[in-house]
């Protein structure tokens, strides 16, 4: 098995007009559930899926709990998760009302270890992304029509999840993604059961859905 990628044009950030370097990038398999991860765990060890499914509940719970609490959390060589907040620019600290600091993300940092694991046990190969966009990319109509598939089969979708989908580099994921959420259209995807736009993390694609 191998993990496959494509080539992209760097963003002329700079809007030089020049023609930009390309670099590599993943290039999705898809989303392995939880449901599916478990599955895959219990045929390698042999350990009960219901017994996983408790641990994993449990190392939920107890993740939540610590970081609530202000800690940094090592899991083994998996790596450290922590949180960080935000608050609304002041010039003293006098300014700063306790209600108005509140959290923005969850982080999560892998070790040297894990890393180099990973990469050491991927194997690359080029390919082109049926999801890579012609052109000046997808128009309005099919990236509503990508989220709303997403959200029938996954509880939330995260804004990388969305450039692999359409293709479209970060900035204008943000810029098109915020747009969606001032539309009916996506205040009603939002309102659906199965979930939302989520928010995330720069370093991990850690979501979660806004109440």
């Amino acid at each position: 098995m191998s993990a496959q990628y494509d080539l992209y044009e760097t963003p002329d950030i700079k809007q030089t007009g020049e023609k930009q370097p390309l670099h590599p990038r993943i290039v999705p398999k898809g989303t392995i559930g939880q449901d599916e991860f478990l599955d895959r765990v219990h045929k390698f060890t042999g350990i009960s899926r219901s017994l996983l499914a408790g641990a994993m509940q449990s190392f939920q719970n107890e993740l939540k709990d610590l970081l609530a609490n202000g800690w940094i959390v090592e899991l083994g060589e998996i790596g450290y998760f922590s949180v960080s907040l935000q608050g609304p620019p002041v010039m003293h600290k006098k300014d700063v009302r306790a209600q108005s600091i509140k959290l923005k993300n969850i982080n999560y940092l892998p070790t040297k270890q894990f890393k180099r694991e990973v990469g050491y046990d991927m194997r690359l190969e080029r390919t082109e992304s049926l999801t890579r966009p012609k052109g000046n990319g997808r128009s309005e109509a099919e990236c509503l029509a990508l989220i709303t598939a997403h959200l029938e089969k996954y509880p939330c979708m995260t804004r990388t999840d969305y450039c692999h989908m359409t293709g479209h580099d970060k900035k204008r994921a943000l810029k098109e993604l915020n747009a969606f959420i001032e539309k009916e259209d996506t205040d009603a995807l939002r309102s659906r059961k199965t979930g939302g736009l989520c928010e995330e993390n720069d370093l991990m694609h850690i979501a979660y859905v806004p109440n």
